[in-house]
């Protein structure tokens, strides 16, 4: 079954430019190996002196087996982050536009 969603995931408490430039270069090649790259972006930001890398896709995108792929995608990433950056936060916040 196919589904509608939403990507939409930020990386969050990173302490200096150094840190976010190199949570900004893994989540281009996680986008990349996904197949993902062409349909998400990063915005990379700052929250009141902590800073952050966010993705989001453009559009929803149909994903087969999305709650299978989501959860290997959020264990993966997660400790991806946590092996360049201990003590980043990762945030997953998939969006379900059919069912709003």
């Amino acid at each position: 079954m196919s589904v509608n969603i939403d990507v939409s995931f930020t990386v969050r408490e990173l302490k200096d430019e150094s840190e976010r430039a190199g949570v900004a270069a893994l989540l281009t090649e996680v986008l990349k190996t996904e197949g993902l790259d062409e349909e998400v972006s990063l915005t990379l930001g700052d929250d009141g002196g902590t800073l952050f890398v966010q993705a989001n896709s453009d559009h929803p995108i149909i994903f087969s087996g999305f709650y299978r792929w989501s959860e290997e995608f959020e264990e993966s990433l997660t400790s991806q982050v946590a092996a360049l950056v201990p003590h980043a936060e990762v945030d997953f916040d998939w969006g379900y536009p059919d069912e709003e």
